[in-house]
């Protein structure tokens, strides 16, 4: 007698612009994440081209569909052309999905019309992350710029409300979309997961020998693009009176990108250059970690804007793996992952009054910094660990492959 046949796997279609190993660096559980997702759906991954071949896709119940363009994520031509390719190739990748019948679509990136593009083509469901607001990081406030950004918010709220789901990094993205008439029973909060296979606390003192740090300096190291958005102009403002209280206080900024030139020119211009340090990209993850290690206090800096309050910084998320003092603006995706006084020191980004008196508690109080470097090693193992975040995204994902669609 004849077994009965296993019913058919359901399939997914997963997309990302930049190949698996740039996804990886960016969101280093993203395979995991896919693999888990795989013992249970089919999972289709659509990108642009690999340089070399990713280990997932030598992974049962995943299937790699990679164009044949490649692009390089640090050059910022390539990048926008790129992004501007993506719109017609996601019609080739709803077209697939339309002749598939696959179960929905997941589109891991938050970029403005690609999500409702997507869904009329497949005429399938559709879940989308949304992990700040792409517009209005790019966008200015002249004139022109305001009413992009009516248009922009407008178009991405009928998105919203014609989704399967959309799933969000913090409680606060979440609360914004509920706003916009999203049903609360259509997101999902999957905070970002700490690198802890790369960042983890280590023998501080081993570190600080390691650059070259003496017991009595006391090092502020900031790490990420320089990009305008970071606000490091202002660091630089709310430093500036308080070094001379401190004659073995230094600003290490490791990184680069479009500010670069004009914070080492307002620097000079300070009287600082002695002061900061501009250690461009560091060579390795390997040194970046022991830097943090090393480092008296981890700075983390953001402008404010209407956006920044949906997000969490790389520089949190390292800074906390690696069991730093934190120092970081009071937004209010960073207060979920940040609590002011146990994980961190938190500032409102527009007081230097507030960023004074939180730099000098650091400062003068070493069991303080002790205190919170404990406070966030435990947020990195216990909240944010790897594995924790990625039952999270999973559990999210085959949820939406129950879903209903939005009658929006």
């Amino acid at each position: 007698m004849n077994e009965p046949s296993a019913p058919p796997r359901k399939a997914v279609v997963t997309m990302f612009r930049y190949p698996m190993a740039d996804h990886e660096a960016m969101n280093n559980i993203f395979p995991a994440v896919l693999r888990q997702l795989a013992r249970t759906v089919d999972v289709h991954h659509f990108s642009y081209r690999s340089e070399t071949p990713h280990p997932l896709q030598r992974e049962p119940g995943i299937y790699f569909h990679e164009f044949r363009l490649g692009v390089r994520r640090r050059h910022n031509t390539d990048k926008w052309i790129k992004t501007l390719l993506w719109f017609p190739l996601s019609m080739k990748i709803g077209w697939w999905a339309r002749q598939h019948r696959v179960e929905y679509i997941y589109i891991e990136e938050s970029i403005t019309f690609l999500p409702l593009l997507v869904r009329l083509v497949s005429g399938r469901p559709v879940v989308t992350s949304a992990a700040d607001v792409f517009w209005d990081v790019y966008l200015g406030h002249d004139p022109v710029s305001r009413l992009a950004r009516r248009l922009f918010l407008a178009l991405d709220r009928f998105t919203w409300k014609h989704l399967r789901g959309v799933i969000t990094r913090t409680e606060a993205m979440k609360r914004f979309l509920v706003s916009q008439g999203v049903g609360p029973d259509r997101v999902r909060v999957v905070p970002e997961a700490c690198e802890t296979a790369f960042f983890h606390p280590m023998d501080r003192a081993a570190a600080r020998r390691e650059w070259g740090l003496a017991d009595e300096d006391l090092v502020i190291v900031h790490h990420g693009v320089l990009h305008p958005n970071k606000n490091l102009e202002h660091a630089l403002d709310y430093l500036k009176p308080v070094f001379p209280k401190y004659p073995r206080l230094r600003l290490w900024i490791a990184g680069d990108g479009p500010l670069r030139q004009h914070l080492e020119r307002q620097a000079a211009g300070m009287g600082l250059s002695d002061r900061v340090r501009f250690m461009g990209w560091l060579p390795d993850v390997k040194s970046l970690n022991t830097l943090l290690n090393a480092a008296d206090i981890s700075l983390v800096m953001r402008r404010g804007g209407f956006s920044d309050h949906f997000q969490v910084t790389a520089n949190l998320l390292h800074s906390l793996a690696c069991g730093c003092a934190i120092l970081a603006v009071r937004l209010d995706g960073i207060s979920e992952n940040a609590e002011d006084g146990v994980s961190g020191l938190l500032f409102d980004p527009e007081s230097g009054e507030e960023f004074h008196r939180q730099l000098e508690r650091l400062l003068n109080d070493p069991d303080l910094r002790q205190r919170l470097r404990e406070g966030a090693a435990v947020a990195a193992r216990e909240q944010l660990h790897p594995r924790r975040i990625t039952d999270l995204w999973v559990r999210a994902l085959l949820h939406f492959a129950e879903g209903k669609e939005s009658a929006a």
